[in-house]
């Protein structure tokens, strides 16, 4: 592995607070430097700049004094500046008077003799300077700048490599003409480079040193709703689901990821107390038969073997007690595979007629005393998985024979509207109180104040009825009234040719 692959792969495996804290403080370390580099390479531009404005205030300063009338001197010309570093020339071409706020002209200031000859400024000439006495006296001119407006801007350096800025231009006030020229003494470049750079660089640490520290608070700020998941995580076991992790806070990502956490939990909450009630209630269901069996057989063991009697009704309540435990363990091996999304449906164009018509013909095969009637208004075809249907309305129906009065009177009817099949069974049972319609689908729920108590039944029925109609789309609907009976409709949306694909 090459030496940049495995620095990648290193800092792959870095916690994600150390990874943002590096990426944050190496993003801004690089901007810095980037900025440090530009004002390095612009410290010169940056200079002259500078030196110009300071040296334009002068002259406004001037031409302001001039503008005022007074009478202008050495003294007040020196007295003006702002900026003792700043030398001011001015020329008077009415009075051939210079005024300077220096003693002796330097070097490269000259008396303009013979320049004018009327007091006229000539027509697109420029501010008086020699240039070429300039360099006989040791100047050199490294830049040369004149503006539209006649203004002359020179950058020169003498034998001791020594800078100057000056600036030079006519400027006619109310009283005459003059020639200002405001110049100074530019700072060395190295000196000002080194100087620079030894604060830059200060700032720099501090900058970069303040940029991790910075990078790491806010790493941990950003994370700390995964920190508080993995340790809610760390405390959640079976026993105990009841952490949750805190949602105050902006309306970001973090939060989205803490509402989900929060979420998960409570669903890992409800399957597990669900699990614990459904495996309570099994237990107890099991419990009771197995109770009787066990009783049965140690009477049998007892007195069975002489008494003819005790000994059939013994095998009677044994065989009721083993249908009704092979009963309640297939209900529950079916639900446990819904739970597990193990069950799959085949579906496939059926007759809702055809199903219900079976059922009745079922039913009356087990009970020729029941009054049992059907009608269909139309033909209703569903796409659904023919055995699911047919449990499904099993289920109905043998409930209906199960809790209906003597003599039982029971009603199958089939319809369907535009877009949905309806099949319904009704009953003229005891009947269901209206506060007890939205239990009766829960698993092990009965209504024992409702129901014929010599009747077993497992309370899982109603349970995978439910669960049918919900793999179909489809919907169970109730009626009842207690005394009278109960009717459940079962809703199916009519089948398409759409869905045949």
């Amino acid at each position: 592995m090459s030496k940049k692959n495995e620095f990648f792969s290193g800092f792959h495996h870095l916690a994600i607070t150390k990874r943002i804290t590096l990426l944050y403080g190496g993003l801004f370390t690089l901007s810095l430097l980037f900025l440090s580099l530009f004002m390095l390479w612009n410290i010169p531009d940056m200079q002259k700049s500078t030196t110009r404005r300071e040296l334009q205030h002068a002259m406004e300063n001037v031409q302001q004094y001039l503008d005022s009338g007074k009478m202008l001197t050495d003294g007040t010309l020196r007295y003006m500046q702002e900026d003792g570093y700043v030398e001011v020339n001015v020329f008077d071409y009415k009075n051939g008077i210079m005024y300077s706020t220096m003693g002796n002209l330097p070097a490269f200031i000259h008396l303009p003799v013979g320049e004018m000859s009327d007091g006229e400024l000539p027509e697109n000439r420029p501010p008086y300077l020699q240039e070429k006495e300039l360099r006989k006296r040791g100047f050199e001119i490294n830049i040369r700048r004149e503006s539209p407006d006649g203004r002359l801007e020179y950058i020169l350096e003498n034998e001791s490599e020594q800078r100057f800025m000056l600036i030079s231009e006519h400027y006619r006030a109310e009283d005459g003409l003059y020639r200002i020229q405001v110049f100074r003494m530019m700072a060395d470049g190295d000196y000002m480079i080194l100087n620079f750079m030894s604060k830059l660089v200060i700032a720099d640490i501090v900058g970069i040193l303040c940029a991790f520290l910075i990078g790491r608070y806010i790493s941990r700020r950003m994370l700390k709703p995964v920190a508080a998941i993995r340790e809610a995580a760390e405390r959640i076991s079976i026993e105990d689901l009841s952490q949750r992790i805190s949602t105050e806070g902006p309306d970001d990502e973090m939060k989205e990821l803490t509402e989900t956490f929060n979420s998960m939990i409570d669903r890992l909450d409800t399957s597990f107390q669900k699990q614990n009630q459904f495996v309570s209630d099994a237990s107890h269901e099991l419990r009771t038969p197995i109770s009787v069996i066990q009783g049965y057989a140690n009477l049998i063991n007892r007195w069975g073997k002489s008494d003819p009697a005790i000994l059939q009704e013994s095998i009677d309540s044994i065989l009721t007690e083993t249908e009704h435990m092979s009963t309640l363990i297939r209900q529950l091996l079916f639900l446990a595979k819904t739970d597990q999304n193990k069950l799959s449906l085949q579906k496939e164009e059926i007759s809702l007629n055809e199903v219900a018509q079976e059922l009745v013909r079922e039913m009356e095969m087990l009970d020729a005393n029941a009054k049992i009637t059907y009608t269909e208004e139309a033909q209703a075809n569903i796409f659904a998985d023919h055995s699911m249907v047919k449990q499904l309305l099993w289920i109905h129906g043998e409930n209906a024979m199960k809790y209906a009065k003597e003599p039982a009177e029971i009603e199958v009817k089939v319809w369907k509207d535009r877009k949905y099949a309806y099949v319904s069974i009704k009953d003229n049972g005891a009947g269901i109180a209206e506060e007890d319609i939205p239990k009766i689908f829960d698993r092990f729920y009965r209504v024992d104040k409702s129901r014929n108590k010599e009747i077993s039944g497992t309370g899982l029925g109603l349970a995978i009825a439910k669960w049918i109609t919900d793999s179909h789309d489809g919907e169970i609907l109730v009626e009842s009234t207690v005394g009278e009976g109960t009717t459940f409709t079962d809703k199916f949306r009519l089948f398409t040719p759409v869905e045949r694909k």
